[in-house]
């Protein structure tokens, strides 16, 4: 009869004090992960406004103002021109685009060239909205002029390439250009993302600078598969491609400006399921900036003729306010223009720029309830204050290297220095003067 003997294994003591510490620091982090985060952040909500006037005669740069929405004054709200995109006025630094990630703003630049001559020092500037610094710059290739981006992820974006008829394919992290695509742009300017897919407008005019003419080619929207990079479709749509937005889950809304002349506007919807138009509206006049809000009405700055900003509901394809009745003032405060670009802020209030392109100072953000057209908040921004986007700041020490995004390589960055102690150490996320498990914690949260 075979015998079967059971041993027991013994603990010292030192292996029980090593397990009743493992299953501490497990207790610990499992009610870390699960419950809040730790301590209290001051979360800050700002519209971030491009002033983007140029001009060398009167000194004036491009610059950035911050906008405190949580600041009820007007005056004590606007932290005006906190930085400029060049300090030598003769460049000419143009800044034409911008598309916030967290807490990082990322902006298309380049040196405003004489009449007829190549861009220089195309750009992207990366600036950090929390610590109000340019954080790092994209280099684009020279005679470019990159217009509008969209970030696809955490480490690839696109901007269009207006002069080289490109779309460029940006490597984030690395802030290097990878691909180039090319073959379907005709000066490609605006851009917009939705399920899986980019769509980028192209104008597809050229200015001849000799005859002082310019002429418009048919122009297209182009469809990017955004996970292979491959060119999927070229969408043909009426003159001048302009603005393109989505509604954010399966309509794509671009508008076209025509010639400036006797070919007026449009709108023109597309499935994004399928890439094909699902309508056009022909507008009588050349139309103005455009957003569109939560409840799917898109508004359009109406023409010089006839001021005033319209309203067409894209759900049920039919005008709100047309061109025969449009909103032509604040109801509160009718002598307050209303004119220049648009923007819906997340709760839905509209932010209506209106640069003075004088240099004369009298440059606006205006805001607007929409519910009954009255003016709530009045702006004064920098020279050419006209481009303008939403940022959330919540300050994230968790993001190690400063990239915009709290992931693994975070992690691996922190790992490195526990146990380090001191003031001002990169992976102290909670300030303790320590690097330890807790820091690691905190930056598992945000993942």
């Amino acid at each position: 009869m075979n015998k079967v003997f059971f041993s027991r294994r013994h603990f010292s003591c030192s292996q029980t004090h090593k397990l009743h510490s493992l299953l501490l620091i497990g207790a610990l982090l499992f009610t870390l992960l699960t419950g809040p985060a730790l301590g209290q952040t001051e979360i800050q909500d700002l519209a971030v406004v491009i002033n983007a006037l140029t001009h060398p005669d009167m000194g004036i740069t491009a610059s950035l103002s911050l906008i405190d929405l949580m600041e009820p004054n007007d005056n004590r709200a606007v932290d005006n021109e906190i930085l400029h995109f060049s300090t030598e006025v003769l460049n000419r630094r143009r800044a034409v685009g911008l598309s916030i990630q967290g807490h990082l703003a990322y902006i298309p630049t380049f040196n405003l060239p004489i009449t007829g001559a190549a861009s220089s020092g195309d750009s992207i500037f990366i600036i950090n909205l929390e610590d109000r610094e340019i954080v790092g710059e994209i280099p684009i290739q020279d005679g470019a002029t990159p217009q509008q981006l969209v970030l696809i992820n955490e480490q690839k974006l696109y901007v269009t390439c207006a002069a080289a008829h490109e779309v460029h394919v940006v490597d984030v992290p690395n802030r290097n250009v990878t691909k180039v695509l090319t073959g379907s742009f005709n000066k490609p300017t605006g851009i917009t993302l939705l399920n899986g897919k980019a769509y980028v407008s192209n104008p597809a005019w050229e200015y001849d600078p000799v005859e002082r003419q310019t002429t418009y080619y048919d122009s297209t929207v182009t469809v990017i598969d955004t996970e292979t990079d491959i060119i999927l479709k070229s969408i043909p749509v009426p003159t001048n491609a302009s603005s393109i937005v989505n509604d954010g889950e399966s309509t794509i809304i671009l508008k076209t400006t025509g010639n400036y002349n006797d070919v007026l506007g449009h709108l023109v919807m597309i499935d994004a399921a399928t890439d094909e138009i699902i309508k056009t509206v022909k507008l009588d006049f050349t139309p103005g900036s455009v957003a569109l809000n939560s409840q799917k009405q898109l508004f359009i700055q109406g023409s010089w003729q006839n001021p005033g900003l319209l309203i067409y509901d894209v759900a049920a394809q039919d005008w709100i306010q047309d061109e025969d009745d449009p909103i032509a003032n604040f109801s509160n405060d009718p002598d307050a223009p209303i004119g220049g670009s648009l923007n819906f802020a997340p709760d839905d209030t509209l932010y209506i720029t209106n640069p003075d392109w004088s240099g004369g100072g009298q440059d606006f953000v205006r805001v607007m309830d929409t519910f009954d057209a009255s003016l709530l908040q009045s702006y004064r921004v920098g020279p050419g204050g006209s481009i303008l986007a939403f940022a959330q700041i919540i300050p994230r020490r968790e993001d190690i290297n400063n990239d915009g995004f709290v992931n693994a390589e975070d992690l691996s960055i922190a790992s490195r220095f526990l146990g380090d102690q001191g003031p001002g150490i990169v992976a102290d996320v909670n300030g303790d003067e320590v690097v330890n498990i807790l820091d690691l914690v905190l930056i598992g949260q945000g993942l």
